[in-house]
């Protein structure tokens, strides 16, 4: 079949090109299904072109369709399309022909779910990082950045319609829980398993990429060690599907409690701080649980 595990045998350096250039073909992909998706509701005039530029925040459900197709064009299809390339069985290859054993997709979403507290003195540690004088620049354009990514999460987020909170959910949660998964655990752990024969260096620098791939610096050290834990389930069930379950419930509950208490937002801040100030002992407790949750997973996957 076409170009089947043309790339099997190459060396690690050509790998990693193709991988990049795949992904480099993936987002000049996305950019042009995004340009037919703007003509098809807007037309191709240059002046509504410009408008919408300038005017993006304005228009939500082209926000919600873009980001779609970018999570398809730049995570799914490069892990797919590289798989094909690098190996005999793509699906081997990703891990997703491995069945999923219950208890163990019961415990992880345990573990995702006792962990809140933990990641919440994460989060909090992280953001009180202040940079040097020298680097107030560098702060301020990451503050902004920050600030506008969340600005646009927040307006995708931001409905009332039950329909588009149901694609909300699905883009969000599923298709990004699906294709991030299969691009960072499914594609990049298993190449860098190959490459450098250490599963734990593979899983933390992945982990890391993960983190640093989202811009977000403030929230670094929480997305590096949840990359990790990811990273960790793909190692020991060898299935692509548990961090997928693990990444979906994790963003379902951020998507869950916005939608429960976008009204009260002095609810949802004490919520992001249990585990932190007076409620210390809750980190600990969930940092146990979670403990917990992962040994059990490791008495039903290793031998």
């Amino acid at each position: 079949m076409f170009l089947k595990a043309a790339f099997k045998n190459a060396s690690v350096f050509v790998q990693l090109l193709m991988i990049l250039a795949v992904i480099a073909f993936g987002f000049l992909f996305s950019i042009f299904l995004a340009s037919l998706l703007i003509i098809s509701k807007f037309g191709i005039s240059p002046e509504i072109i410009i408008t919408i530029q300038q005017n993006l925040f304005d228009y939500p459900d082209l926000i919600r369709g873009i980001q779609f197709l970018q999570t398809l064009g730049i995570f799914l299809l490069p892990a797919v399309i590289c798989a094909w390339l690098f190996s005999d069985n793509y699906k081997e290859y990703l891990r997703i022909d491995q069945p999923i054993r219950l208890s163990v997709a019961v415990w992880t979403v345990i573990s995702m779910i006792v962990v809140v507290p933990f990641l919440n003195w994460t989060y909090f540690l992280n953001q009180q990082m202040v940079f040097p004088e020298s680097l107030k620049g560098l702060e301020n354009w990451i503050k902004e950045s920050e600030a506008a990514a969340e600005r646009v999460t927040d307006l995708i987020l931001d409905t009332k319609n039950i329909s588009t909170i149901i694609f909300n959910i699905l883009i969000v949660c599923v298709i990004a829980g699906v294709s991030e998964e299969f691009m960072f655990r499914g594609l990049l752990q298993t190449f860098l398993e190959k490459a450098v024969r250490n599963p734990h260096l593979a899983v933390w620098t992945v982990a890391i990429l993960f983190s640093a791939i989202h811009l977000q610096f403030y929230g670094f050290i929480t997305r590096m060690l949840l990359g990790a834990w990811l990273g960790y389930l793909m190692y020991y069930t060898k299935t692509i599907w548990i961090p997928v379950l693990a990444h979906f419930i994790n963003n379902f509950i951020s998507v869950g409690m916005y939608y429960s208490f976008r009204n009260t937002p002095d609810e949802m801040q004490k919520i992001d701080a249990i585990g932190t100030g007076s409620t210390w002992w809750l980190a600990i407790a969930s940092l146990a649980l979670f403990f917990f949750c992962f040994s059990q997973i490791r008495k039903t996957t290793v031998p």
